[in-house]
């Protein structure tokens, strides 16, 4: 069994409220658990109304398939037009 996590820093340009920020993040928290299968929560800057961080985990047998959905995470993350993307951070134990 392989976990797979990624940590993302993301930027909330369109933000001007913690609810706004809420409701930015449960739009896309959702549509990523929808899609992935994925675990996903906000893990840090909780209290910014402009930045994130949010945490993802995935758990198989395959190495690929890991690395897959990551990769299709992170562009999905990217092109979003609600958020940018700072940095990531991705490791498979």
């Amino acid at each position: 069994m392989l976990i797979g996590i990624c940590e993302i820093s993301l930027y909330l340009p369109n933000s001007h409220s913690l609810k706004a920020k809420r409701s930015i993040l449960t739009g896309y928290k959702s549509f990523l658990r929808k899609k992935y299968n994925i675990s996903i929560a906000e893990i840090g800057q909780k209290n910014s109304w402009k930045e994130s961080i949010v945490g993802i985990s995935i758990i198989s047998d395959n190495r690929q398939y890991i690395d897959r959905v990551m990769e299709k995470i992170i562009s999905d993350s990217e092109i979003n037009p609600e958020i940018q993307l700072l940095e990531y951070r991705i490791s498979v134990n």
